[in-house]
């Protein structure tokens, strides 16, 4: 596909759509600024574990498992994360949620501010 999107966050990831071999769509997250290869790893040790639910009768009986997505580091510092479907970033669902409320930007800065102002009073600390 010839586009891509721009995530709104501090790294600024790309989300794009490729077409695979299959002709199926396949959605990616294109990050930069990032050493993904822990990331790898850890989506390893899900495998293994799944693996090891799926041999006990008991977590097999009752389906559990982790769900795990596709990381394929392409350098030290960047990398593709499989997009999971039907997913949106923390930024989107707590926009979202504020506005669905009518919550103004910031106020849980203002409120934290607040409840530390009041606990130096009490605690009556110099260092606040």
């Amino acid at each position: 596909m010839p586009t891509f999107t721009v995530i709104t966050s501090k790294q600024r990831p790309r989300r794009l759509t490729t077409k695979g071999s299959d002709g199926k769509d396949y959605q990616f997250v294109l990050k930069g600024h990032e050493d993904l290869r822990q990331d790898e790893r850890v989506m390893q040790l899900f495998g293994l574990v799944n693996t090891l639910l799926s041999h006990d009768p008991e977590s097999f009986k009752r389906h559990l498992h982790i769900q795990s997505y596709s990381i394929t580091p392409l350098s030290p510092n960047s990398g593709l994360i499989g997009w999971v479907q039907d997913t949106d970033t923390m930024h989107v669902l707590i926009k979202d949620y504020r506005e669905a409320r009518k919550i103004l930007l910031n106020i849980e800065h203002r409120l934290i501010l607040q409840v530390r102002s009041a606990v130096c009073r009490i605690t009556q600390q110099a260092s606040c």
